[in-house]
């Protein structure tokens, strides 16, 4: 069975064959109150059994703080295999719970990159994404401008580090 949830760009779908049905319950009750604007935190949910690759990039994937976005290599990386950005990329795409494990905020080096298995810029789940980082802060039209700063904002310094007055984006530095 699968859960939506209704937001202004499209429903964000949950999908509960792959989890207990009470996890995702909840987890669609507290994605419905943080799009209505609640303060609600995600952490009492636990993401369901997968492969130990994919298991580690939805961990790293959590760690990414609201308004921020990392690149895939940068998931790959933090999951352990710093070559499979692809396969990083296919973890996103299986994300059975979007907005707990927020894979919106992970983005192509030269891009957006694809959001629920589509990369038509056009589509209804890209148009989704955009809504969901432009709700933390996220500013459209800006694209990473080299490949050893990834950044999505301005006002970013030196050191790659966002500044307070950089809409909460930072930089996604190659390590």
């Amino acid at each position: 069975m699968k859960l939506k949830v209704f937001t202004p760009a499209g429903d964000i779908v949950i999908d509960s064959s792959r989890m207990d049905a009470i996890v995702a319950r909840r987890a669609a009750k507290l994605i419905a109150q943080n799009i209505a604007g609640e303060r609600v935190s995600f952490v009492g949910i636990a993401t369901p059994k997968a492969s130990p690759f994919f298991a580690r990039c939805w961990r790293a994937c959590r760690t990414i703080p609201a308004g921020e976005t990392r690149t895939y290599r940068w998931l790959a990386t933090a999951a352990g295999s710093p070559l499979a950005v692809r396969a990083a990329g296919q973890a996103m795409r299986r994300n059975p719970l979007p907005m707990i494990v927020p894979c919106h905020r992970v983005v192509a080096a030269n891009g957006l990159g694809g959001f629920s298995g589509s990369i038509n810029p056009r589509g209804k789940e890209m148009k989704l994404k955009v809504w969901l980082l432009q709700r933390e802060g996220w500013i459209e039209g800006v694209q990473p401008v080299a490949k050893t700063k990834r950044i999505l904002a301005a006002n970013v310094v030196k050191n790659g580090n966002a500044t307070p007055k950089s809409h909460r984006i930072s930089a996604d530095i190659k390590r």
